[in-house]
């Protein structure tokens, strides 16, 4: 059996990192939950390399522009898509470098077709 691929789930929102990592496993996803941009770039800089990002802009510690602007500035990580979660109405994809943005609230079907359309394989 092939191995699920990876997806980074990078949110501070406890229930909400964790409830889409349930959705992306039952997805035949295999989810790495980060609670910030920190957290994920320590996972990518150890050799984690996920299919894509889905990444909240507003965390602590490190946020998503801040996570975005070293991962784009690594040769080894920038080409791993991401998909921004944002309720900003002014950002945008270009701003970010992003592959896609989702407004939030976000449904989750809106998640999951982000997903399928941005998870590139590997």
């Amino acid at each position: 059996m092939p191995h699920a691929p990876p997806i980074f789930v990078v949110d501070d929102d406890t229930d909400l990192r964790e409830v889409l990592g349930e959705l992306l496993a039952d997805e035949g996803y295999d989810p790495q939950l980060c609670a910030n941009g920190s957290a994920a770039l320590e996972l990518l800089r150890a050799g984690a390399r996920p299919r894509l990002i889905l990444l909240d802009l507003m965390m602590p510690v490190m946020d998503g522009w801040q996570f975005r602007d070293a991962q784009l500035r690594d040769v080894a990580l920038r080409d791993i898509p991401v998909v921004v979660m944002t309720a900003s109405r002014l950002v945008e994809e270009e701003s970010l470098a992003a592959a896609e943005i989702l407004r939030k609230p976000v449904g989750i079907a809106q998640i999951i077709e982000a997903v399928e359309r941005n998870a590139r394989a590997a």
